[in-house]
Order: C-alpha cells, then structure tokens, then sequence
C-alpha cells in the first residue's frame, strides 16, 4: 500500500466513525480524511496504482444519495484499489451497497471489499439505538483486516469481490418524505445550521424552516443544534414512526465480502 485514503459523507457522524473503524482494521492512517457533508464539491485527490481508498455512505431509501453519488462520481481511481462501505439504520441497505461499488468500478478502482453496516436511524433514532456498537466496531475493524490481507496477497487487479446483495436497475429513491424543522421562538437564529447543511436547504433568513425541495434529511441540523430546536415532529412523524419501529426494530448484523 503506497497511501491510504478516507473519503465518507457523514453528517452526523455515524458513517465516519464506520470508516475509522476499518481504517484501524487496516493498520494505516489515512494520509487524507474528506467527509463530503462539508464540502460535495470538494476538489478530490489524485489516486495511482498502490493507493487505497476506504469510500463510506450513508443508505437513504435503500439507495445513496443521489448528491452523493454525484460528487463520488468525479472521483478518478487511476487502479487504486477501494473499499466500498454502506452505514444503513437497520432496515436495509437494498441496492446502495452494489450501487456505491459499481460507481467506483466505474471510476477504475479496483474494488477489494465492500460491507453494509449499521447505524442508529437518524430519522427514527429508536430503531437501532446505539449502533454502531462494540460488537459493530469489531466487525469493522475484521473487515478492514480482511482487506489487508487481500492487499498483501495482491488479490485487487487480479479478483472481484464475490456477490454483492443488490438489483439492476437500482430500486427507484421514494425521496424524502419527513424534513425536520424548527419553532420560531426555539430557534436562536445562531447560523450554524445554515453554514452546515450540505445542500443548502435552510436560509439565513428563516433558519427555522427547511426547504423541502433541497433537504435530504441527512440529520445534520438536528445534530447541531445547540438549542436542540430543530427536530423531525408532527403528526406524520409520530405515525411512520411507530410503524417503522414496529416493523424494523429487529437486529440485523453486519454484512461484507472480500476478494479471495
């Protein structure tokens, strides 16, 4: 391995304490760490043969972000190899898993692991409360050491990862349907949320409304909140949220496959 890399959009941090976590597996610090969710037009690394790159997202609707997948769309793996990584909030990760890994096959990585992992819901934080957890982090970390094995055998030019869940075409995003916001008289009018959202769904003006054509429900102004005023409510909210923690509250455990 020449140079590691660690490239995630992670807007509450979730997804990229999933990335660190395969890195330690890996045994190497990442010479360069960009979290998308500040920056999706970042300018990105040049990689080359020898170079690895651990790519993490988080799983909306079964699929990634399309702003996501735009902005990784620009990558430019030149032979590197990759580890393709999906966080999703214990339903199911659907088609984003094969989806992210064929987008990097499409931008010449040679991509030598790719794993789904799982994280607290960020819309209905009741269905997998506290994850990852210790038993979710020792599995990452088991990951990332597979795939230094497989960087030590010389498996990436010459293998494929073996089935990745998944159809083609991808399932179609059913979009957002619940965009958090805030009260007026809650909202300290601090900024913080404006500077932050990484599509530019909330003003200056009115930072306590969210403009729903823009917002992808990352989470990411609730997380920052200071007054904890911006949240996910309402009648809606209360209703999915109840049939989402019935149907889907049961554990699922990581998943992940590697080149032989």
């Amino acid at each position: 391995m020449k140079k590691l890399y660690a490239i995630y959009f992670s807007a509450t941090g979730t997804t990229q304490k999933c990335v660190g976590k395969v890195c330690d597996g890996l045994g190497v610090k990442p010479v360069s760490e960009l979290n998308l969710a500040d920056n999706l037009k970042v300018e990105l690394p040049e990689f080359m043969a020898g170079d690895v790159v651990v790519v993490g997202v988080p799983v909306y609707g079964g699929r990634v972000p399309t702003v996501v997948a735009d902005s990784i769309s620009h990558l430019k793996g030149n032979g590197a190899a990759a580890i393709s990584l999906v966080v999703y909030g214990n339903r199911d990760y659907d088609d984003a898993l094969l989806e992210l890994t064929d987008i990097l096959t499409d931008r010449d990585f040679h991509v030598i692991g790719a794993g789904a992992f799982i994280g607290q819901h960020s819309i209905f934080p009741k269905v997998g409360v506290s994850r990852p957890d210790l038993s979710d982090e020792q599995c990452l970390i088991r990951f990332g050491k597979e795939c230094m094995n497989a960087i030590s055998e010389g498996h990436p030019i010459a293998s494929e990862v073996p089935y990745i869940k998944g159809k083609k075409p991808y399932k179609q995003s059913a979009g957002i349907i619940l965009a958090p916001v805030a009260k007026e008289e809650d909202c300290a009018k601090c900024g913080a949320c404006v500077r932050k959202c990484p599509v530019g769904a909330i003003s200056i003006e009115t930072p306590w409304i969210t403009d729903t054509t823009k917002c992808i429900s990352c989470g990411r102004c609730i997380t920052l909140c200071s007054q904890k005023a911006r949240k996910h409510t309402g009648l809606k909210y209360s209703i999915f949220g109840a049939i989402f923690k019935a149907c889907f509250s049961k554990r699922k455990e990581p998943e992940w496959t590697v080149v032989k």
